[in-house]
């Protein structure tokens, strides 16, 4: 089976814990792209195929701001380790397994991180994206 045909499984069973932890979203999307969401909060899962990897990121509403970060930024900002220890191959089916379980275990040990008294303080030491709603 190809990278591209097994990317939405891998990430469908990896990210499994959102919903049945979190009460997120059933994942959305398909092909290249999973997304998870839920009470302000989302990640999105993408596969680029012409790279060859995996990238998560994260955002979080806070009032008339989204702020949005990539994994790496938010396992540095939250003293988690450093942005090189986040896998991101996905060259075989095996490598991409590996890769978006290594993912989904940084995304479970953020968890805490993303509270509304934590979730600025980590979004900002991640350099996050900010983005007002269009008028």
């Amino acid at each position: 089976m190809s990278v591209r045909k097994s990317f939405e499984t891998e990430v469908e069973r990896a990210f499994h814990f959102l919903v049945a932890e979190y009460g997120l979203s059933r994942p959305a999307g398909g092909g290249s792209l999973v997304s998870y969401s839920g009470d302000g909060l989302s990640y999105q899962i993408v596969l680029d195929p012409a790279a060859r990897s995996v990238t998560t990121s994260v955002a979080k509403d806070l009032g008339e701001v989204r702020l949005t970060a990539d994994l790496p930024a938010l396992v540095v900002g939250a003293a988690l380790g450093a942005p090189g220890n986040v896998r991101c191959g996905a060259r075989t089916v095996t490598e991409l397994r590996a890769t978006v379980l290594a993912q989904a275990a940084y995304v479970r040990r953020l968890q805490p991180y993303l509270t509304p008294l934590n979730v600025l303080p980590l979004m900002r030491a991640a350099h996050a994206r900010e983005q007002r709603p269009q008028s």
